[in-house]
């Protein structure tokens, strides 16, 4: 029992009864550690109005001891289980140093205490006036009580030792398992299940089912019993043992095919099954003695299909009742294990055609991926020669186009001009086709020679936007940079970038209306910088922000084809691979209405330097 729980009913008894002094007296078996036994009471507890404080309680404890001990107060109450009213003895206000009180103002009431069923000890209450028939239902109540706490103390030790014994349990059986796990090799199996298994408590020995019977495989014990026990049954090795027909041997075949996962053995029985006639009856005897035999208890090993790998023999250790559910959960175990070692020694026969097999197929898988690669090259160079081959008559027939409108080769009328416009609006449209199409194949083409160098960000800013000039003049845009002229240099392949940004800046003048606003910006973060593209246009639907970077994806409801031209949906993909390739991340925010912002991280070229400057700029 706990002190806390002991000084808890002590104080509760003498709270309720209004005693001067209390004491709790139990069993010795019911408290740690006082070497006492069941048959002799001992001091739980002392409380009461007199006891205390600390000092004062240690002083009425030895008090009352020593009334005990000098027969002055009996524990009575406690042996026939009765309450005890009397006015105290003499002695009782000296020994508790109640001296201001006459000794005949003194009553001792001891009240029993049972758990379940049986007597636990007693309460002994020191009152000051003589119990009335109230006090004694409260003596009663109080007694009732204090037993119901005992008891429920008791369950609760009970549980916590259950629990204890359950951890160390698993705990030893998680380290067997993890050792089984460790074994490869047959012979090293049966070593550890054998040792494991004393590690539980038991003596152990391990039969095993093979396919000509049944044969003794290894004894956990040391080399003088086990060389004894040999000379007994008139064998000088193991191996002599000859494997025995489970049919011929009804014990065998029955334990190989109990359904139980645990079955008590007679040891005698046992031995006739194993060793026969090899060892007479007075051997016999002397076997149960050396090798622990007197009593056994067998675990059938069973494979994952349910077939009979062995019996597993445990006797405990020093005659203790044994655990059968360790066992069980341990003969579990070494099943496994058995089995593991049984098909890894199957699966070393198969290793060299299994390896022999991965190997043919991985050429295989080899020279149809160089097929695939030859094929994906083949087909980015066709697109870069067709788009060439197209790019440079569209040129001429633009180029003519514009003269044509510009009246240099003669005036044309309003019709004339007017299918003029639609011819160069088509074949602007297709230009832009046509030059995605070879943005994309200079990249796949040469995107694993990208070279990373320092580089001034503002100087690629200022040439995108030189290069888009004629088209944002022509729209009449409103274009703004606002990329400091002093942040550090970044890191990356700078035609890279540049393409980046100038995709992100077309898409930014086709989104636009006529007027627009177009404004990029940069901002210092620790490590890396953020580079933003913002317009003010038609703004991306929600349903479609999360598809925008994917390959030939596109947007048509928020694009309008008569003003400007339409893209194959390669740029932004584009965009998202250079950025990723160079470490960095591309994210889009955009309402319907209001415009879009393009946003892309690039690391600084000195990281380092970056870090030590501190706080985001």
């Amino acid at each position: 029992m706990e002190q806390r729980v002991c000084q808890g009913i002590v104080d509760d008894a003498a709270a309720i009864c209004g005693a001067l002094v209390a004491e709790l007296r139990l069993r010795g078996d019911l408290l740690d550690g006082n070497g006492a036994g069941p048959e002799q009471l001992v001091q739980a507890a002392v409380g009461g109005a007199l006891a205390t404080p600390r000092a004062r309680r240690e002083a009425t404890a030895r008090g009352l001891q020593e009334l005990v001990s000098s027969g002055a107060l009996a524990d009575s109450a406690a042996i026939d289980r009765s309450v005890h009213l009397a006015r105290c003895p003499p002695q009782v206000a000296h020994a508790l140093d109640l001296g201001r009180l006459a000794p005949s103002e003194l009553w001792c009431a001891d009240v029993p205490l049972s758990v379940e069923s049986d007597a636990a000890g007693m309460l002994r209450l020191v009152l000051d006036r003589e119990p009335r028939r109230s006090l004694l239902r409260a003596l009663r109540g109080v007694g009732h009580e204090a037993s119901l706490q005992l008891a429920q103390e008791r369950g609760r030790q009970r549980a916590l030792a259950d629990l204890a014994r359950a951890r160390q349990n698993l705990g030893t059986l998680a380290a067997a398992a993890a050792r089984l796990r460790r074994e490869t090799e047959r012979r090293d199996v049966l070593h550890a299940i054998a040792d494991e298994l004393r590690k539980l408590g038991f003596e152990s020995a391990l039969l095993l089912a093979g396919p000509e019977g049944v044969t003794l495989a290894h004894m956990s014990h040391k080399r003088a019993v086990i060389d004894e026990a040999m000379k007994l049954i008139g064998i000088r090795k193991m191996s002599e043992l000859v494997p025995i027909d489970p049919a011929k041997s009804p014990l065998l075949d029955t334990l190989l095919k109990s359904p139980e996962p645990v079955v008590e053995v007679r040891s005698h029985q046992l031995l006739r099954a194993i060793w026969g006639r090899r060892a007479s009856e007075p051997a016999r005897e002397r076997l149960i003695e050396i090798l622990h035999l007197s009593q056994v208890v067998a675990a059938p090993l069973r494979g994952a299909a349910d077939h009979a790998l062995g019996i597993l023999l445990a006797a405990p250790r020093d005659g203790k009742e044994p655990d059968l559910g360790v066992l069980s959960s341990f003969a579990l175990q070494a099943s496994l294990a058995l089995e593991r070692s049984m098909m890894r020694e199957r699966m070393r026969e198969q290793a060299a055609m299994i390896e022999d097999a991965v190997e043919e197929r991985t050429r295989v898988l080899r020279e149809a991926n160089e097929r695939l690669q030859q094929a994906d090259r083949r087909k980015d160079n066709f697109l870069a020669n067709v788009s060439h081959e197209l790019r440079s008559p569209l040129v001429t027939m633009i180029g003519y186009t514009e003269l044509l409108l510009a009246e240099k080769m003669g005036a044309v009328n309003e019709r004339q001009r007017q299918c003029l416009q639609v011819a160069r609006s088509s074949g602007k449209r297709l230009r832009a086709f046509i030059e995605e199409l070879l943005d994309f194949s200079r990249f796949e083409l040469t995107r694993e020679s990208m070279t990373f160098q320092p580089f001034d960000l503002r100087e690629a800013v200022m040439q995108a936007l030189a290069g888009l000039a004629p088209r944002f003049l022509e729209r009449r845009l409103n274009v703004r940079q606002r990329v400091p002229s002093e942040s550090p240099p970044v890191l990356g392949d700078r035609d890279r970038i540049l393409q980046v940004l100038t995709n992100l800046l077309s898409n930014a003048e086709r989104h636009c209306r006529d007027g627009g606003k177009v404004v990029i910006s940069s901002q210092q973060r620790r490590g890396f910088v953020l580079v933003s593209v913002q317009d003010n246009g038609t703004g991306i639907p929600a349903a479609h922000v999360a598809k925008i970077f994917d390959r030939l994806y596109q947007v048509g409801d928020v694009r309008d084809a008569r003003s400007r031209e339409q893209g194959l949906g390669l740029g932004l993909n584009i965009v998202k691979s250079i950025v990723e390739a160079h470490g960095g991340e591309v994210s889009v925010t955009s309402e319907v209405g209001k415009g879009s912002t393009f946003s892309f991280t690039l690391p600084l070229a000195d990281v380092r330097a970056a870090q030590e400057e501190g706080a985001p700029q």
